[in-house]
């Protein structure tokens, strides 16, 4: 027994600092220009979602009122909103804000690794005045340590104890941050043990708006933890190594310590890479939203429909048969299937009380059925699938399955106009069509912008060096 203890203790020994210097490694200079480009498109996606979820959504407003409230005052940039914050306070307001719309990027194993580093480096980076090209050497950093945080701890999503980036998400918010604040090894390894003791989100949450703020607390959790150790606060700095107890344990009690190791063998914003949402829906979904598109010409009269059985992997947070809300029918498979088939569109305007309550998409609803067989795998285009049957009152039937939505992993990809589309209907939220071009303009060079430079695109988002 003692030398089995003994064998678990030394595979964690000195995996923190073993980690420390593996991110240290990452510097803009040795980046490829295809991860510098894959970080620029990250970058505009972020901002864009985040400005549209500031206006569509009820949660940012009703968060950023709260924060105000607080004393949460100070010059970051709100996006979407036209005031500023403290640099904590803005990180947690643009990550809920970049979330909340379930529209930013999905990565595999499945997480939203996005929202919780984007939102708190602009803050961070508007707040110290420092330019785009240590953005994106913060942003690489803080996006790869959550791959293969999930990498080495990944199982099937009915297995997940906890909201991934409630439990990745502060982690790459403090690598991040503490990359702009240039950190040094010890300082690093404090900032993520800190940021470890603030992880966790839950489930149950999906389809309020309290999901969004995993993301949200997560961004300025890690943050703070940066700013905190710079202060000299202090955390355990070893907080990979712990063979028991530790941070590993409590959250994905099988994790595979020597796949964590693998970091900065590659980029995983490269390989697998990152898929980026043309619906604004949890990713589960858009399988059965690609099978339903293809059916719905074929329809005709959606009331000659008799019944839907569907089939699709086991992601209990998934399976929602009525929604309470338009925000709540962002994570049903039902209601998604029930709105293309419907629609022959599942965009923003999708999910509004509004949509969901009206008499034909309750008919539809109460038509479907759906089995998620337990032997289907759930990681992302491993074997996954979604079935959709529509079966007519006169006893015909129709048929369409989805394996790989366009843009995921494997599949046809999203091309670079159409996410300029989705970028541009995003903005348009808020801003005009001169201020977008601005927008879209600085964001697709970000990596040569100065710190001047970086904040004035920031308030040129938030509204706040807009002139008329």
């Amino acid at each position: 027994m003692s030398s089995n203890i003994a064998a678990k203790d030394s595979i964690y020994s000195n995996v923190t600092e073993a980690v420390i210097s593996k991110i240290e490694a990452m510097t803009f200079d040795g980046f490829p220009d295809e991860l510098i480009a894959a970080a620029r498109m990250l970058v505009i996606d972020g901002i864009a979602v985040a400005v549209a979820g500031a206006r569509l959504e009820e949660a940012p407003p009703i968060l950023a009122t709260h924060l105000q409230a607080q004393g949460g005052a100070g010059d970051v940039s709100v996006l979407g909103l036209g005031f500023g914050l403290s640099a904590v306070s803005a990180a947690l307001l643009n990550a809920t804000s970049m979330h909340v719309l379930d529209f930013e990027p999905m990565w595999r194993p499945a997480t939203h690794a996005l929202s919780p580093v984007l939102a708190a480096a602009l803050a961070l980076a508007e707040d110290k005045e420092i330019g785009g090209r240590q953005l994106i050497t913060a942003l690489v950093r803080g996006i790869e340590i959550q791959g293969w945080l999930r990498e080495g701890g990944q199982s099937e999503s009915r297995e997940l104890r906890f909201h991934p980036p409630g439990v990745v998400g502060p982690i790459g918010s403090a690598v991040a941050c503490g990359t702009l604040l240039g950190l040094d090894g010890a300082g690093m390894a404090n900032a993520i043990g800190m940021a470890a003791s603030r992880c966790g989100s839950l489930f149950t949450n999906l389809g309020t708006m309290t999901k969004s703020t995993h993301c949200g607390f997560a961004a300025s959790s890690g943050l703070e933890s940066a700013l905190l150790t710079r202060a000299g606060f202090s955390a355990d700095n070893a907080v990979f190594d712990a063979a028991t107890q530790g941070y590993l344990q409590a959250f994905m009690p099988r994790f595979d310590v020597l796949k964590l190791l693998q970091l900065g063998n590659g980029y995983r914003i490269l390989d697998p890479g990152f898929a980026i949402k043309i619906f604004p829906a949890k990713f589960s979904t858009h399988y059965g939203i690609s099978a339903a598109l293809e059916l719905h010409e074929k329809i005709g009269d959606p009331d000659d429909v008799d019944r839907i059985e569907i089939v699709v992997a086991d992601v209990p947070s998934s399976n929602r048969p009525f929604p309470k809300s338009g925000l709540d029918g962002k994570f049903s498979v039902q209601y998604t299937i029930a709105a293309a088939l419907l629609d022959g569109s599942v965009g923003l305007e999708t999910f509004t009380d509004g949509r969901l309550f009206r008499g034909d998409m309750q008919r539809m609803l109460s038509k479907i059925e759906i089995s998620m067989p337990p032997d289907m795998p759930s990681l992302y285009n491993t074997g996954r699938y979604a079935d959709v049957a529509v079966h007519m009152s006169d006893g015909s039937a129709l048929h369409a399955r989805c394996s790989n939505p366009r843009g995921s992993w494997g599949a046809e990809p999203i091309s670079l106009a159409e996410h300029e589309t989705k970028v541009r209907t995003c903005l348009a939220t808020f801003l005009s069509g001169g201020q977008i071009d601005d927008v879209v303009d600085m964001a697709s060079r970000i990596e040569t912008l100065d710190g001047r430079e970086l904040r004035h695109l920031l308030r040129l988002a938030s509204g706040r060096d807009i002139t008329t």
